[in-house]
């Protein structure tokens, strides 16, 4: 693995500032850069304890066997309070829904028809106050476990939703930017750990190769083991406005590394290519999987696509908080550098059955999302289309069960069915 600088996470500087994924540039501009990929080396060391899967081709061949259904079995909102910045969805043992809503700043108990239950948390609650609510995952007896990122600190409520503790997060380096990724199943959780997100270190248009630590921390806040650390992303710098120094913003269609767990073992990829590698508890790689799936390239129509879409949304978002765009903001965005090739994925979900969903790099919001699916034991077996605009938290033996977001903004929690038919 390269000896890489951390450097701020893209993902989480966008974000804190409320801003799209910055794309490339309108037809009216000059020709962006060309961002020349980093050689970042192998995924992982292959050696004889590492099992390597080549998938050649899916199982299923060109037809899916397994089908999300196009209507929700649940649709839920808050008429009394809109959800709005939701953190991912859990659904418990007894079906109860789990919602984290960073606007309220609280947790909500669904029962599994939609009903509420009950409220935890707040700016102002005498327990488990919070005022950076952003992430929630499930320990042992259904017990919640909820990130604050301003505390930094973990709050957590028992299987009846009651508060029972707090605990301070202590990554070795105080200053240092930490983010929830996913639970293991005895409630630990893996965390990216990276620098502080600004400011942007190097001059404004610089492209710089990103990296992150990822780190499983136990319930009371203690470093548990760390797994490795990998190259994260790529950023260049953004004068924001005259004279301030750069920020840090993603590269458009740039590579990033994405993770997720599987019992006790973490799946991680850049995304350089369609390589999804095991790395065991004491951070000891022990699986590779490989498939035969070259990454797209990226059109001018795509292109000028995502472009339009990313300056609408800024300026949408300015005019909503009555802050001016500075004109050489716009065009440095408008000359955004991007690669000539889009990831090989996007997101990695690992179902309630062991299989692994990797999305596709990129989805129009009006369009369904293609995820290639894997069984537990690495065969590729093939596509599996989830609906528009849902973006996927948890995937069960039988439904799929996220967010989904409104045209004008506001979300919905929703499960839709899944069938597992004959490629079950």
């Amino acid at each position: 693995m390269s000896d890489l600088t951390l450097r701020p996470s893209p993902r989480s500087l966008a974000r804190a500032t409320g801003l799209l994924t910055l794309l490339v540039a309108c037809k009216d501009a000059p020709p962006p850069a060309v961002v020349a990929e980093f050689d970042t080396g192998p995924l992982v060391p292959v050696t004889t304890d590492v099992r390597v899967v080549e998938d050649t081709a899916p199982a299923w061949g060109g037809t899916s066997q397994w089908t999300v259904g196009e209507t929700p079995t649940l649709d839920l909102d808050d008429p009394a309070t809109p959800f709005t910045g939701l953190a991912p969805v859990l659904r418990l043992s007894d079906g109860r829904i789990v919602v984290a809503d960073g606007s309220q700043q609280n947790i909500r108990y669904f029962d599994r028809s939609g009903a509420l239950l009950r409220t935890v948390g707040g700016r102002n609650a005498d327990e488990g106050e919070f005022h950076g609510l952003g992430w929630i995952g499930r320990a042992r007896g259904d017990t919640v476990v909820a990130y604050d990122f301003v505390a930094r600190r973990f709050v957590l409520y028992d299987g009846k939703g009651k508060f029972a503790r707090i605990a301070k997060l202590r990554p070795a380096d105080d200053q240092a930017f930490a983010e929830p990724l996913a639970s293991f199943p005895d409630g630990s959780v893996l965390f990216r750990v990276g620098a502080p997100r600004t400011p942007f270190v190097g001059a404004p248009g610089t492209v710089v190769l990103d990296s992150s630590a990822y780190v499983r921390f136990a319930l009371d806040g203690t470093p548990q083991a760390n797994l490795g650390v990998f190259p994260q992303g790529q950023t260049f710098g953004v004068q924001v406005r005259p004279g301030s120094a750069p920020a840090p913003f993603p590269v458009p269609f740039g590579t990033w590394t994405a993770a997720a767990v599987r019992g006790d073992s973490m799946l991680i990829g850049t995304a350089a290519s369609f390589e999804i590698a095991s790395i065991g508890p004491d951070g000891t790689p022990v699986g590779l999987l490989r498939a035969a799936i070259p990454r797209a390239v990226i059109t001018p129509e795509e292109a000028s696509a995502y472009t339009a879409a990313a300056l609408t949304r800024l300026r949408t978002g300015a005019l909503s908080m009555q802050t001016p765009l500075d004109s050489s903001f716009i065009r440095a965005i408008e000359r955004a550098p991007f690669p000539a090739r889009k990831p090989a994925f996007g997101q990695l979900v690992v179902d309630r059955t062991g299989a692994l969903w990797v999305s596709e790099p990129v989805t129009p919001p009006a369009e369904p999302t293609s995820w290639t699916v894997f069984g537990a034991d690495g065969a590729w077996l093939g596509s599996v289309a989830t609906p528009a605009g849902l973006r996927i938290d948890e995937i069960g033996a039988d439904y799929v069960l996220g967010v989904w977001r409104q045209a004008h903004g506001g979300e919905r929690v929703r499960s839709y069915p899944l069938s597992r038919g004959a490629g079950s």
